[in-house]
């Protein structure tokens, strides 16, 4: 993510992921427990607005403009600079002021905040296009797409995604046919997340013994190799090849690393790689329901030897109390893919079906559950 300079006097509280988010967590449920009816209508209200007014926003240059500027800018400055009608951008920096989004300093004065900084970052206004541009009209689709199929997940890959966009393909390949749109969900893909894999994953000991004309690494569905570059530049001197595979107008734009191979593969076929220490996929499984996740991992499976184990970096959800964000991330999944994200017992069942077993499961991001699934073969 892009490092932006913190406004003047505004300083981030550094917590961790568990104090935090039960800091955050806290303080809602506090504001929640005053609330009336009318208050928590007025709140969803609001959140539907929310965000095409922060797209505004970013169609503007607003939070950028904002977030250089060293000292407040007047409304009329924003006005000139953005070509907007004074009055009516008045209204549209007030409610951005209101909602926390901008501060208001003075009348017809303003600057950046935290929630600006933020907004002013690339990866996290491409994903607020993606929010706007893909997520919003799928969700507005989802009552009728559940209507549709009385509540039941369909088979496959219909999704009330689909109904929005009004299109009988799948997702990715729908949008390499839409490439802005695609660069949205890169973004996206781009924020980094809480925890880091590689503190359960101890390399340096359950490698040391491999030669090194055998696969070490092998990340499945891996795009352009970030993951396996982040393992070569930590671990250097690791024996083993390290193979990044993917579809080949993904993997052929990768750029090359040292240490680091490109592999054009189609999970849905047979593992070329027979053999490796770690074969490793990343958010690939939560895409796909649970046939295709079967075909994927059964490939997997086959290829692995005695010694070979299968690293599923994903959410390993409880069976109770899941955060809101990650019951939410699962509905998305749902709502775009037919997909999910999967719980503890989940995991189990889904890998047992595909002749795998679970023997390890090691969470690095303690809320949001993201962990390391780690499965032999039977």
């Amino acid at each position: 993510m892009l490092a932006l300079s913190e406004p003047k006097n505004m300083h981030r509280v550094r917590a961790d992921e568990a104090s935090r988010l039960k800091m955050q967590d806290s303080l809602r449920s506090a504001a929640e427990a005053m609330e009336t009816p009318n208050d928590t209508m007025l709140r969803l209200f609001n959140g539907a607005l929310e965000v095409p007014m922060i797209k505004a926003g970013v169609d503007i240059g607003l939070f950028k403009m904002l977030v250089a500027s060293q000292t407040p800018l007047t409304l009329a400055k924003i006005a000139n600079t953005t070509k907007a009608e004074p009055v009516f951008l008045g209204r549209i920096l007030r409610y951005l002021a209101a909602t926390r989004f901008i501060t208001e300093t003075g009348k017809d004065q303003f600057s950046a905040n935290l929630s600006t900084q933020s907004l002013a970052d690339p990866a996290i206004e491409g994903s607020l296009n993606y929010i706007f541009a893909i997520a919003i009209p799928a969700y507005m689709a989802l009552p009728e797409f559940l209507r549709q199929t009385s509540f039941q997940a369909p088979p496959g890959t219909q999704c009330a995604w689909q109904q929005s966009v009004k299109t009988d393909m799948d997702w990715f390949p729908y949008y390499k046919q839409h490439p802005e749109q695609l660069s949205y969900f890169q973004k996206l893909m781009s924020v980094p997340r809480d925890g880091e894999w590689f503190d359960v994953v101890p390399f340096a000991e359950e490698a040391a013994n491999v030669s090194p004309d055998r696969a070490l690494f092998v990340d499945i569905g891996g795009s352009i190799g970030h993951q396996s570059k982040r393992l070569r530049s930590k671990y250097p001197t690791l024996p083993g090849r390290v193979i990044v595979q993917d579809l080949p107008e993904t993997v052929n734009v990768a750029t090359p690393a040292p240490g680091v191979e490109f592999m054009a593969y189609d999970f849905f076929t047979a593992q070329p790689v027979q053999g490796a220490r770690f074969y490793y996929m990343r958010t690939v499984l939560h895409d796909w329901d649970e046939e295709n996740s079967i075909k994927i991992l059964k490939n997997t499976a086959a290829a692995m030897s005695a010694g070979s184990q299968l690293l599923i970096d994903e959410m390993a959800l409880p069976n109770k109390d899941v955060h809101w964000w990650s019951a939410c991330l699962d509905l998305h999944m749902y709502t775009m893919l037919n997909a999910l994200e999967r719980t503890v017992d989940q995991w189990h069942d889904l890998l047992g079906k595909a002749g795998l077993k679970v023997v390890d499961i090691r969470t690095y991001a303690s809320v949001m559950k993201n962990s390391i699934i780690v499965a032999e073969r039977l």
